[in-house]
C-alpha cells in the first residue's frame, strides 16, 4: 500500500523529468486595428517541439505591460505540435487607451504555455488536474506600425 502511494506520488515528477518541453519564442507585438478606446494587437508567437511525439497545447496564460495600459488573458491553444516541428501562433492583446491615441512605445509579455504530455497516463493525470506541465516566456520590445493593408482589388 505504501508502495503503491510512492510510486502515485512520484509519477509525475518522473513523467515531467522524461521529456523535452516545448520551447515559445516571442517574435512581435503588432499593431491589427485603433478603436475609439482601445486598440488591437496580435502577440505573434514561435514554438517549438523538440521530440519525436506529437506535442498537444492547452492554453496560454499571459500579462502584456506597455506605457498605454495593461491586458492579461487566457487563451485556448487547442493545438497539437507535430514532432520535431516548429509553429506560428498569435494571440490577442487588446489595449485600452480612453480615446486618447497615444503611440504605444514599448511592451514586455510574460506568461505560461501549458501543454499534454505524450501517453495515456499523462492524460489521465493532466484531466485529474495532478499534473499540468508548463514551459514559462516573457520577452520586451518597441512599437510595430499597423501592417500595410493590401490594395484594393479591381473589379469590372
Amino acid at each position: 500500500m505504501v508502495a503503491r502511494l510512492l510510486i502515485l506520488l512520484l509519477l509525475p515528477s518522473i513523467l515531467l523529468g522524461c521529456t523535452a518541453t516545448p520551447d515559445v519564442r516571442v517574435d512581435s507585438l503588432d499593431k491589427v486595428s485603433d478603436g475609439p478606446s482601445a486598440g488591437e494587437y496580435v502577440l505573434k508567437l514561435d514554438i517549438r517541439n523538440p521530440t519525436d511525439l506529437p506535442m498537444v497545447l492547452d492554453r496560454w496564460t499571459y500579462e502584456v505591460s506597455t506605457n498605454l495600459g495593461n491586458w492579461s488573458s487566457v487563451w485556448i491553444a487547442s493545438r497539437t505540435l507535430p514532432a520535431r516541428s516548429i509553429t506560428f501562433d498569435s494571440i490577442p492583446v487588446v489595449i485600452r487607451h480612453g480615446g486618447d491615441v497615444e503611440p504605444l512605445t514599448r511592451w514586455s509579455v510574460k506568461g505560461k504555455l501549458t501543454y499534454l504530455l505524450p501517453g495515456q497516463m499523462a492524460q489521465t493525470l493532466f484531466d485529474l488536474g495532478i499534473i499540468k506541465p508548463n514551459v514559462d516566456f516573457s520577452a520586451s520590445g518597441d512599437a510595430t506600425p499597423i501592417g500595410v493593408e493590401a490594395p484594393a482589388v479591381n473589379s469590372r
